[in-house]
């Protein structure tokens, strides 16, 4: 009997070290040619443009093209499901976002992915704050004076978003400061601006880079950055947290992510490049030019941004009775 397990121990030993030796040599030949960087929304997008600053770096650290493949439709979540379900040998890679990852799955009936179990994150790309705006008409200059007028007259003021983030991490700001406001949604954030602009309606929630010429020809005004820390194209502007409402820190953010079971070593190459990709400065510049500041991480930093969102945006949607379509 002794002796049998000792030859069960030692064969599970040496399926462990085999094992072992094909990850390793899985690692140290990769990539085994073109990486595809699927990206689940249409050319020439944000989306598209940052992808493809990454990749064009990223194929520089891997000796291989990184080809980006646009698969747009149905809110991120076609091309999404298509990099869940490719094979596990990091050959294909998938952009993911708050979007895909952390809001579909509450907001889509037809979300067909699992949005922990079928992916392997390799490293965040970059982070998004958005700056509340105000049309100068509202008579509000500042998040204390906003507050009180939507508080004076619950829904009285107007609120755009062209987009599910957006209005959720609105929702999320009414929560935090007490106050109540109505939505307007629009199918897109250039029309909901052009709105706001008009005077249509008077508070958005909207990236930096779409109106830091409106704030600076005094067509808006900007009251607050959501994010934790301030930007550095407009440093006068406080955040919400400075503002007396701490823990209030909101961003939308971009990653990469592999299908589930891809190796480690794999990921840890595929993380290295992005990090040695992130790390240029021209990089830097061109993302900041879409509007988006360069932030990587690794696998496991990128784990756990995406378990906060999805616990906290997953919370928020069933508090607000939000359905899903």
């Amino acid at each position: 009997m002794k002796l049998f397990v000792k030859a069960a121990q030692f064969a599970a030993l040496g399926i462990s070290l085999s094992l072992g030796a094909v990850g390793t040599a899985s690692a140290d030949s990769f990539p085994k040619g073109p990486v595809r960087f699927i990206v689940p929304f249409n050319a020439g997008g944000g989306t598209d443009v940052v992808a493809r600053v990454v990749a064009e770096e990223m194929s520089k650290n891997l000796g291989q093209p990184v080809l980006v493949d646009n698969r747009p439709g149905a809110q991120g979540i076609a091309g999404t499901k298509v990099g869940a379900m490719a094979a596990p040998d990091g050959q294909t890679i998938t952009f993911v976002l708050q979007a895909t990852l952390a809001l579909n799955p509450n907001l889509y009936k037809a979300t067909n992915y699992d949005p922990v179990k079928d992916f392997a994150p390799i490293s965040q790309l970059s982070a998004a704050p958005y700056l509340i705006v105000v049309n100068p008409n509202l008579g509000v200059k500042d998040i204390k004076s906003l507050v009180a007028k939507a508080k004076e007259a619950p829904g009285k003021i107007n609120y755009a978003s062209g987009a599910a983030a957006a209005h959720l991490a609105s929702l999320l700001f009414q929560k935090t400061v007490g106050a109540k406001m109505t939505h307007i949604p629009y199918s897109g954030s250039g029309q909901a601006l052009t709105d706001l602009l008009a005077g249509r309606v008077g508070v958005m929630l909207s990236s930096p880079v779409s109106v830091l010429s409106h704030i600076k020809s005094g067509a808006l005004v900007p009251l607050a950055v959501t994010g934790a820390e301030r930007i550095p194209s407009l440093p006068d502007v406080p955040t919400v947290a400075e503002l007396g409402y701490p823990d209030f820190d909101v961003s939308g953010w971009y990653g990469v992510a592999a299908p589930a079971g891809t190796d480690p070593a794999v990921v840890a190459r595929l993380n290295e490049a992005v990090a040695k990709a992130l790390a240029q400065d021209s990089v830097r510049e061109s993302l900041m030019k879409a509007g988006v500041e360069a932030k990587g991480s690794t696998p496991q930093e990128f784990q756990a941004l995406i378990d906060t969102e999805i616990k906290r945006w997953t919370a928020l949607i069933k508090e607000e009775g939000i359905p899903a379509e």
